[in-house]
């Protein structure tokens, strides 16, 4: 079942950008079985959940409870643009623009791969 409301204004959940992302992410090598965390507020905001097993990502506002490799908290348009390359994620995140918790060297290894990084943070 679709649900409307979330991604890019009058976009339904399937085809939200994050889930062009969760594909991107799958083919990465530095990839671990877990889960990444995107906790994003104001318009077209949510809680997001990219579970991660073998080399197969999946998008979810299911987030469960417990420990995440990592958590990518921030407003829903900066988070966004970052995921999607349109903003430098480096001197975003060193600005304050969003914030990482948990395993950082992690996410900034994946970043690195996708090209979302030049250099490590």
């Amino acid at each position: 079942m679709k649900s409307e409301g979330s991604g890019k204004v009058g976009t339904t959940f399937d085809e939200d950008p994050l889930h062009h992302f969760a594909k991107r992410l799958s083919a990465t090598k530095t990839l671990r079985d877990g889960h990444i965390v995107l906790r994003m507020t104001g318009e077209s905001g949510g809680n997001y959940c990219l579970r991660c097993e073998g080399n197969r990502v999946t998008l979810s506002q299911d987030v469960p409870s417990g420990n995440h490799h990592v958590e990518l908290i921030g407003d829903a348009k900066q988070v966004r643009s970052v995921l999607e390359g349109k903003k430098d994620a480096r001197a975003h995140f060193l600005a304050g623009g969003f914030r990482v918790r948990g395993d950082v060297r992690y996410i900034s290894d994946l970043a690195m791969e996708l090209g979302i990084l030049k250099q490590p943070i």
